[in-house]
């Protein structure tokens, strides 16, 4: 067995296998190392991480055959923090899955951490893109979750024809749908937000979760795409170091404290973060996309989210799939979409580079520069940039919130505008539409209800046989909410 190494020259031997690596602080004041995965590749690790720690364990046990003790390895890291604060590497800008060059506003060229074992990016530019090696001028972090993206095909000739399309059709989207959710895709792919919250609403069996799992898994793949909304702030704001987009699941009520911190991260907000050994907390600024998946039909209670949430919200409606297909065959053909996609997703960023520069879309209401983004790479995406306007300025857009009957209402009236009749028929047919929903009890409870909810007139007769009529006349502007028994 060998001999244990006295303290100081663990330190010593510790620190002499670390020279492999090169530690360095970030522009927001965190130390990491550089470590080789190969000849042509390294991996960017927080400094005082685990997975570092494991790296330069492992270097020392593969020359002694023993673990180094643990006051050794904090004097080695803490010497390592010293060398990359003090030393000759400069502060470096360290991203998370995507990274830029020139002006974040209008980049010369946009990189995607591919996030595979030989290190390989994808760099777009104006021109086009390639995948290219990592090297120490264009640094990404990966947390544990972080899986690779496919290696898209470069050759136009050998791609899977129109996969945009395919994807459309996979996931039964409506040319509303479809413009919306390319334009949050595209918008995901710019390197500055704010970026619009996306947010999926239906009743169950509308494929929700399932698209919003592979909107996430195109751009940023993860081993838990999918979470439930944190009960901290602090919490969602560690998700989203770790991660580039966010997708939260089953909200059916946002509370204040996480509804500032999703606006703070969809728009880009200074965050100061914890540093070891009680230094002085790094401030930084993140901005990432988000998803919330919002169920229709589960809902106990009307709610409705703080306005500042809703005006950054981009809502699809999602109906019920009326033959649906297993969860495992729709995967399969995703899996076969997801490098073609990304090709596509690549040439519509390579677009956007190209003509952001040209776009005037005039008063832009809601998401200007992301409106003007999304418009840039239309040709690519097979999009109009007045339908992208359209789509994001439409009031339909705006998320608010859950009311069964309101939405229940609102899709009753939306193909019957003017509907007159008494308050037992109306409950009857509002019960065929959403049986699960929390409608009221009884006609009359239904009547006094209708007089709270917004967008709709009520006005209330005497039949000729003594009965009370109900006239309703729905707006044009209702949006539509579907539900399906």
């Amino acid at each position: 067995m060998p001999e244990r190494l006295r303290q100081a020259d663990q330190v010593a031997a510790l620190l002499k296998h670390a020279r492999a690596a090169t530690p360095f602080f970030s522009e927001d004041g965190q130390p990491f190392a550089s470590t080789p995965v190969n000849v042509d590749s390294r991996r960017i690790l927080t400094l005082r991480s685990a997975d570092f720690r494991d790296w330069l364990t492992a270097n020392y046990y593969g020359e002694f055959e023993s673990a180094p003790s643990a006051t050794a390895l904090r004097g080695a890291l803490r010497t390592l923090e010293a060398c990359g604060q003090y030393g000759d590497m400069p502060a470096k800008k360290i991203d998370h899955r995507l990274s830029f060059e020139g002006d974040p506003f209008a980049p010369s060229k946009i990189l995607l951490d591919m996030a595979n074992p030989e290190g390989e990016i994808l760099e777009i530019t104006s021109q086009g893109w390639t995948i290219a090696s990592t090297d120490l001028r264009h640094s990404f972090r990966r947390s544990a979750s972080t899986l690779p993206l496919p290696v898209p095909d470069a050759n136009p000739q050998s791609r899977a024809p129109n996969p945009l399309e395919q994807l459309t059709e996979l996931f039964h989207l409506s040319p509303t749908a479809r413009t919306r959710i390319f334009t949050w895709l595209i918008a995901a792919l710019r390197p500055i937000g704010p970026y619009p919250i996306l947010v999926l609403r239906g009743p169950a069996s509308s494929g929700k979760s399932i698209l919003a799992r592979a909107l996430r898994v195109l751009i940023d793949p993860s081993i838990a795409p999918l979470r439930r909304l944190p009960v901290r702030d602090r919490d969602v704001l560690r998700l989203a170091l770790q991660n580039w987009v966010l997708v939260f699941d089953q909200i059916h009520r946002v509370p204040i404290k996480i509804s500032e911190a999703l606006c703070a991260i969809s728009s880009g907000d200074a965050l100061e973060v914890a540093q070891a050994d009680a230094r002085d907390a790094a401030l930084v600024e993140i901005a990432r996309p988000i998803i919330l998946i919002a169920p229709l039909d589960e809902a106990q209670s009307p709610w409705n989210p703080p306005r500042s949430l809703a005006n950054r919200s981009l809502t699809v409606d999602l109906p019920v799939i009326s033959a649906p297909r297993p969860e495992a065959a729709v995967w399969s053909s995703f899996e076969a979409l997801r490098a073609p996609v990304l090709s596509a997703l690549a040439d519509a960023v390579s677009s956007a580079i190209l003509h952001i520069r040209d776009i005037d879309l005039g008063n832009v209401a809601r998401f200007p520069d992301c409106a003007a983004w999304a418009a840039a790479a239309a040709p690519a995406l097979g999009l109009d940039a007045a339908a992208i306007t359209y789509a994001i300025a439409d009031p339909d857009s705006v998320w608010i919130g859950s009311d069964p009957l309101r939405d229940t209402l609102y899709a009753h009236l939306r193909t019957n505008p003017e509907w007159t009749g008494d308050a037992t028929e109306l409950l009857t047919q509002l019960r065929t539409l959403a049986p699960l929903a929390t409608l009221p009890s009884s006609p009359r409870g239904l009547s006094q209800a209708l007089t709270r909810i917004p967008g709709i007139s009520v006005s209330c007769s005497m039949g000729a046989k003594g009965q009370r009529t109900l006239s309703i006349l729905g707006g044009r502007h209702l949006s539509p909410r579907p539900h399906t028994a």
